[in-house]
């Protein structure tokens, strides 16, 4: 059932099935889209004084929208700024970080504290809401992806020559990572999906430092907070360029002593740390610690529970899922699906359950960009995300069950719980791998 609409007449949850002039004259990635958040109000409002909306698509359906079918609406009604039941689920956010961030505070305070007790001080928690749409963010993204790579690269071409590192173009990438970012991390997110088959160094160490930025931007951090973990997301690692390649490319399990060596990667970080000028103490601390594990089982300390610190326990959690998800010699490629599941295996043990749990939050159970199969049979790509709900994302529908090209591709919020005509909700069956059915998502992001 579909009705036209002013927009000064819309709300979050409605359905936009059709403009008043052509999609591709407007900013939003696909035709049809769930109306979500006030930015998406407000380039409707820029661009379009009409649009057609599909209430059985809209959240709540027939039963909570009938009514805009059989009612004619005031052209001038007021504008709804904001979602209620988002602001809600924002306080919620707002509550869990700060429980979060007070749990590592507190235990640091209870070990490095005098006698005199420290005022325990509440932590600033910004909640970001994206600025720009994603295929509006994604050529910028790329320029900064690329501009990242070769300063990346750079780095560790230098550092392998025993040269220091250029400092400021370090910063600088940071600096403009972290602008995209906070304008949506959704584009530089889907441009670690895009993997190289060569470069694990350098691809590693920039995806590294897309999620820790993306990680650091849900939790609330401010801008500056954002860069230390940018930069430290460039450095986990970068001790390794001091070890022999033939470790570093080296196939199948290592043994102990090769292990051992491997583990020395971390003093090596932090000498090339201690050559460049005015690195913050974060940075030394998620560097050293990333490799710690709650359990004490890590290295090179064998630290436990949040006297690793809150950015450190990040740092591992990234690390380990960036590594996951890489092509490298020595193991098997995961999904990013079964990345998650590894990490909620694992934590308790080797990772801090709550922050497992916000990762995911963060970057989705299938994130932008992976390609999935429906229960429907339908193959697509996840063209976008519900916050409150990460098992159900916007898919562009790629193929059908067929797996034969649809003749256009159309986008399926699974947030409005759709079904099959068995009466069975459509739901993600499993995660292909990039490349699989020759699908290539650059040509839907960036077409």
């Amino acid at each position: 059932m579909e009705t036209r609409l002013p927009v000064s007449a819309l709300q979050a949850g409605l359905f936009i099935s059709e403009l008043d002039r052509p999609w591709l004259d407007t900013p939003f990635l696909i035709e049809g889209f769930l109306l979500e958040t006030p930015e998406q109000l407000a380039l409707l409002q820029e661009y379009c004084q009409f649009v057609t909306i599909d209430i059985d698509r809209s959240t709540g359906g027939v039963a909570r929208w009938g009514f805009l079918s059989e009612q004619k609406l005031n052209t001038q009604q007021p504008l709804i700024p904001h979602v209620q039941y988002q602001t809600v689920e924002i306080k919620e956010q707002i509550t869990l970080l700060k429980e979060l961030r007070q749990c590592f505070a507190l235990w640091s305070q209870s070990k490095n504290s005098s006698k005199t007790d420290t005022p325990y001080i509440e932590p600033q928690i910004i909640i970001y809401a994206d600025s720009t749409p994603i295929k509006r963010e994604i050529p910028q993204a790329t320029a900064v992806h690329r501009l990242a790579s070769d300063v990346i690269e750079a780095a560790m071409e230098a550092i392998s020559k025993d040269l220091q590192p250029r400092v400021e173009a370090i910063n600088d990438v940071v600096s403009n990572m972290v602008d995209s970012i906070i304008r949506n991390p959704s584009a530089l997110l889907w441009l670690t999906q895009l993997k190289a088959a060569d470069h694990y160094a350098y691809g590693h160490a920039l995806d590294t430092a897309i999620y820790m930025l993306a990680f650091g931007r849900h939790l609330g951090y401010p801008q500056e907070d954002l860069h230390k973990l940018g930069f430290a997301g460039l450095m986990l690692d970068i001790g390794k360029m001091k070890l022999p390649e033939s470790l570093l490319q080296h196939n199948g399990s290592y043994s102990p002593g090769e292990f051992l060596m491997m583990k020395t990667h971390v003093w090596h970080s932090l000498d090339i740390l201690n050559q460049i000028k005015e690195v913050p103490l974060d940075v030394y601390d998620m560097v050293a610690r990333h490799h710690e594990r709650i359990d004490g089982s890590g290295y090179p300390l064998g630290l436990k529970g949040e006297s690793i610190g809150l950015f450190s326990c990040m740092a591992g959690i990234v690390d380990c899922f960036t590594a996951l998800t890489s092509d490298r010699n020595h193991a098997e490629t995961k999904t990013s699906h079964v990345a998650l599941q590894l990490l909620y295996k694992w934590s308790d043990k080797y990772f801090h359950h709550a922050l497992v749990e916000q990762f995911a939050q963060c970057i989705g159970v299938f994130p932008v960009g992976a390609l999935v199969e429906l229960s429907t049979g339908d193959i697509g790509i996840v063209a976008g995300q519900n916050r409150s709900r990460r098992l159900k994302p916007k898919i562009l529908l790629i193929l059908g069950p067929d797996k034969l090209p649809h003749a256009r591709p159309n986008l399926l919020d699974l947030m409005v719980n759709p079904v099959m005509n068995a009466g069975q909700e459509i739901t993600i069956r499993k995660e292909w791998p990039q490349g699989s059915f020759n699908i290539n998502p650059q040509e839907y992001f960036q077409g």
